[in-house]
C-alpha cells in the first residue's frame, strides 16, 4: 500500500502564507466597505419613489398651513 506523498515544507508554507495574505486583505477590503457610510438624502428617497421636488414643495407648503392653522 502506497503512503500518499505530503507536500513539500516550503511549498505548504507558502501555500499558507499565501493565504493568510489574501485572507487579512479581504478583511481590509470588507471594512473599508463597511467604514464608508451612504448618505442617503431625502430628495435621494422621494426620487426613488417618483415624486417631484415640486411635488414635494406643494406638500410640505400644505402641510405647514394645516399646522399653523391656517
Amino acid at each position: 500500500m502506497a503512503v500518499p506523498r505530503l507536500p513539500d515544507r516550503p511549498k505548504l508554507l507558502l501555500w499558507l502564507h499565501t493565504a493568510a495574505r489574501l485572507r487579512a486583505l479581504l478583511l481590509t477590503l470588507e471594512r473599508r466597505v463597511v467604514g464608508e457610510e451612504i448618505t442617503v438624502r431625502p430628495e435621494d428617497t422621494l426620487g426613488a419613489a417618483g415624486i417631484s421636488n415640486q411635488r414635494q414643495a406643494r406638500y410640505q407648503r400644505r402641510m405647514s398651513s394645516i399646522l399653523a392653522g391656517r
